[in-house]
């Protein structure tokens, strides 16, 4: 009888391993140069971060790329388990769980050297922004402490398409300067202007940083676990100085 009772129970522990390592979570994403894009190695750093919490845990993952707005809409309905990266928000706190930080991006002013701007962040000195026009990409969040300047009607935005056009404006003095991610920016200027174009420009120190999560969706119940396991994964991560390497060779052109 006992033999019988112990041949059961390792029976279910190996379909519980099974069960595990068939497991799989679909995740939404668009492409952000330098940090996600099909043409990148792993799909670029951010999904190598996610990918390699995942498989630590035996969860196989999926990857889906999609229009933002659309991969944004498949997780709040439900339609797939997560997206990736994504900053905090009201209205999506009400849809997602949010996981611990994956990135925190820095926001600078980017400007041609031979119009310098004065302002290096100070929110006590938002007067030395007075009469700029500053650029920015269409559909693009405007930093907080730059819509407290346009509300006090010290500066004014310019929209433009995309962020490699709106670069590009930059260089044909159409505005400023260029609201931006530092490292969006600089890949930006380093892969798609001319020599002398990325000699032209420089950037303010930082003014904002944002900080970025993995989303999960508040319609499958089985999030709760995911959400559990990643953040584990992710702290082990940290812990182990794993984390800090990839970025280190993103920063070293690793995921070009």
């Amino acid at each position: 009888m006992k033999t019988h009772i112990i041949i059961a129970i390792c029976f279910i522990i190996l379909l519980s391993h099974k069960a595990t390592a068939e497991e799989e979570i679909s995740i939404a994403i668009g492409e952000w140069h330098p940090f996600i894009g099909k043409d990148l190695p792993h799909y670029g750093i951010v999904t190598h971060i996610l990918t390699t919490i995942f498989t630590a845990q035996n969860i196989n993952v999926r990857y889906g790329f999609f229009p933002w707005k659309r991969s944004y809409k498949y997780v709040k309905s439900g339609k797939w388990h997560a997206s990736a990266i994504w900053g905090k928000t009201k209205e999506r706190l009400k849809d997602c769980y949010f996981s611990d930080i994956v990135y925190t991006g820095e926001l600078v002013l980017f400007h041609l050297r031979e119009t310098p701007i004065i302002w290096q962040g100070d929110p006590e000195k938002l007067y030395q922004l007075k009469g700029l026009h500053i650029g920015i990409p269409m559909e693009s969040a405007k930093a907080k402490l730059l819509v407290k300047a346009e509300q006090a009607k010290l500066i004014n935005f310019i929209t433009g398409t995309n962020k490699v056009s709106t670069f590009r404006k930059l260089v044909a003095k159409r505005f400023d300067a260029l609201d931006e991610n530092k490292d969006v920016g600089l890949h930006i200027i380093h892969s798609q202007l001319t020599t002398d174009h990325q000699d032209d420009i420089t950037y303010t120190q930082p003014y904002e940083r944002w900080d970025y999560h993995l989303i999960f969706s508040k319609k499958i119940e089985h999030n709760k676990l995911f959400l559990k396991l990643f953040n584990e994964g992710l702290n082990q991560l940290v812990t182990t100085g794993q984390y800090q390497q990839l970025w280190k060779e993103f920063y070293q052109g690793k995921y070009n």
